[in-house]
């Protein structure tokens, strides 16, 4: 049986399937690796050891499928952003930055003084984030490595160094290239107007692609009488948004550390630039990502320092939310465990527990969490309403955070919608594989390849409207405590110095 291999390449780890014509995916193999924190605030990935596991995982795939069927396509999901260095051999140069890393933050201010906050937007349809937006990283290597830099044939991200370990070529898809801080994504190009005036040399810039581009071919040593194409594939989360066949004006959420809302648009005119925004798949249509950092790591938080120490299994936060009541006993939760992006973009931002008393239990505590990070999704959910002019009375929803019920069930009283939970895993490798499918003539159009899989729900949750006009109340007071608590976080933000008469000075 003839088969595509899909690698998805995530923060953490490697996967690595094989989908058959049917849309079917199986063979699914996975490896860790860790990330590294050489500093305070910087994070990197090491790019020979992340390429080993790949090639290992891909080769134990391929033998697999090889054993009843052949192989007839690879293609790739990484996630988003990094920065690689490359040698004309493709050799590192240096580590891989991630996009979590902050070392670039006085690049990105002297990018945004420079440039100008609003041909930056204009352009790029995002706003500047040191290492979210890549430019930043490479800018602080040019400055910081002047002699590497010089050395360097091609600067790119994590897709272009596997890509060149599998091909030979230097490319980055225009999901990527989205994010790297100076790609026009209207027009599908490089900004001059950006690179020129920041000191980039475009000549080490990688060639921008369709994600539905053959770039190359890769074999096996026992096969290497079949060349097989290898396909540029696309950011993960463009990868998802096809396996579950997005289209335009629909939504869907994804939840794992961070929990995103993405709403497709074929109008740039109207991202919003508290979204991250970047091409999809299909030319001439846009992802909008309304992203909040760590609502799944702070589930994740509580479980590890309150109820893993006790001997419990996380079975029990499913009964721990249902010992509280749509309220929490009075107690409020702010997200922000190491900083926000949507809808605040305020690095400095914390987590908060407010209204705590003596009667507060740990599982008004848990479900405190679970609705602070639901007010935050309403007020993903209400940018799009208002800026996008796009309300959705349902939408799907994936990622392990989704199996969750009784918050999804929190969820859909908040935002007053349907929730579909979707019998659906992997949804990147899927999605990559979707898109080799429709290059070499599994499916007819990619519009219509998720169309032609099985995606089924779970089950749906709907709204309570007993609990809607109580949500409505909290969420009035849920709004009011970022506002009140913003010049706190500036204050007690990471690098405060205390002077010796015990003020806090920046």
């Amino acid at each position: 049986m003839s088969h595509i291999i899909g690698i998805d390449i995530g923060t953490s780890g490697i996967k690595v399937g094989a989908m058959d014509k049917e849309g079917v995916l199986g063979y699914l193999e996975y490896q860790p690796y860790s990330l590294l924190y050489p500093q305070m605030g910087w994070v990197e990935i090491d790019l020979e050891d992340i390429w080993n596991k790949t090639k290992t995982l891909l080769i134990k795939v391929w033998r697999q499928v090889e054993a009843t069927g052949t192989v007839d396509a690879i293609s790739l999901s990484t996630f988003c952003n990094s920065s690689v260095f490359l040698n004309e051999k493709g050799e590192p140069l240096y580590p891989g930055i991630l996009y979590l890393d902050q070392r670039s933050k006085a690049e990105a201010d002297w990018i945004k003084h420079l440039v100008g906050e609003k041909l930056l937007f204009n352009v790029t349809k995002n706003r500047l984030e040191p290492g979210m937006h890549t430019i930043t990283t490479l800018l602080w290597f040019k400055n910081n490595h002047p002699d590497q830099y010089k050395k360097m044939y091609k600067w790119g991200n994590l897709s272009t160094f596997i890509l060149n370990r599998l091909t030979g070529s230097f490319v980055m898809d225009w999901t990527q290239s989205s994010f790297t801080g100076m790609y026009d994504v209207e027009n599908y190009r490089w900004s001059s107007e950006i690179y020129e005036k920041v000191g980039i040399d475009p000549e080490k810039l990688p060639e921008v692609v369709d994600p539905c581009s053959i770039i190359g071919y890769y074999s096996l040593p026992e096969f290497a009488s079949r060349r097989v194409p290898v396909i540029a594939g696309a950011a993960d989360t463009a990868c998802s948004a096809t396996a579950l066949g997005i289209g335009i004006n629909e939504m869907f959420e994804s939840i794992g550390t961070s929990n995103v809302l993405t709403v497709c648009t074929d109008q740039p005119d109207r991202l919003d630039n508290r979204f991250l925004n970047r091409c999809h798949v299909i030319k001439n249509q846009w992802l909008s990502h309304g992203a909040m950092s760590f609502p799944g790591a702070a589930i994740q938080w509580f479980y590890e320092q309150f109820l893993k120490p006790e001997g419990h299994s996380k079975a029990i936060l499913e009964d721990l939310c249902k010992q509280s009541t749509p309220g929490a006993g009075g107690v409020f939760f702010l997200p922000y465990m190491q900083g926000e992006r949507a809808p605040i973009w305020d690095p400095n931002a914390r987590g908060v527990f407010v209204g705590i008393h003596l009667n507060t239990t740990k599982a008004d505590m848990y479900r405190a969490i679970l609705e602070g990070c639901s007010f935050g999704l309403r007020q993903i959910n209400e940018i799009i309403e208002t800026d996008y002019q796009l309300r959705v009375e349902s939408y799907p929803s994936i990622g392990g955070g989704a199996k969750n019920r009784e918050w999804a069930r929190i969820k859909a009283n908040i935002l007053n919608r349907r929730i579909h939970i979707k019998d659906i895993s992997e949804t990147a490798v899927l999605g990559t594989c979707l898109i080799a499918g429709t290059v070499i003539g599994y499916f007819t159009s990619l519009e219509s390849a998720a169309k032609e899989i099985s995606n089924d729900t779970i089950c749906t949750v709907e709204p309570e409207h007993g609990q809607i006009k109580t949500y409505d109340e909290l969420y009035k007071v849920f709004n009011k405590l970022y506002p009140a608590l913003k010049t706190f976080f500036a204050l007690s933000a990471d690098g405060r110095s205390i002077g010796e008469d015990n003020k806090v000075t920046i």
